[in-house]
């Protein structure tokens, strides 16, 4: 993919993929952001041991730098974590079929946005029974669960 070309749909990854496939890949996804933050919060607290023992005052503000930018890098990859978490999450709720009660075996026909864009609409056929039915997830905060 080119650098700032759009990324693909969330219909066109779990097409091309399958679903399970897709749910396995955020789920990697998301806990290799908690592994980041998890490692930046263990290096940033081991730069702020001892740092004002150091007499150098550009070295004392060096060390307070970089520990910052480790604590702000954990909080990033934690949003990002929970962000994929959710969505993930809230489609696999969904994934299965309401006739033939068959799980993660689906085709997204047709993903929108919800009339007030707080949600995005998947439009899913059952690749067993060929039963169509409507998925919906959020990026909202608000709205999430988990």
């Amino acid at each position: 993919m080119a650098w700032g070309a759009p990324r693909e749909t969330l219909a066109d990854q779990i097409n091309s993929n399958g679903f399970r496939r897709w749910h396995e890949y955020e789920l990697t996804r998301s806990f290799g952001y908690l592994g980041l933050g998890v490692i930046c919060l263990v290096a940033g607290l081991a730069l702020t041991d001892g740092v004002m023992e150091i007499r150098n005052l550009p070295d004392r503000l060096f060390r307070i730098a970089l520990s910052f930018a480790a604590l702000c890098i954990t909080g990033w990859s934690w949003l990002r974590f929970i962000l994929i978490l959710i969505v993930a999450e809230s489609v696999s709720r969904q994934a299965i079929c309401d006739h033939c009660h068959r799980y993660g075996r689906i085709e997204v026909m047709d993903e929108r946005s919800s009339e007030d864009l707080s949600a995005k609409v998947l439009t899913c056929r059952c690749q067993k029974c060929s039963h169509i039915w409507k998925m919906h997830y959020t990026l909202q905060w608000r709205d999430a669960r988990i």
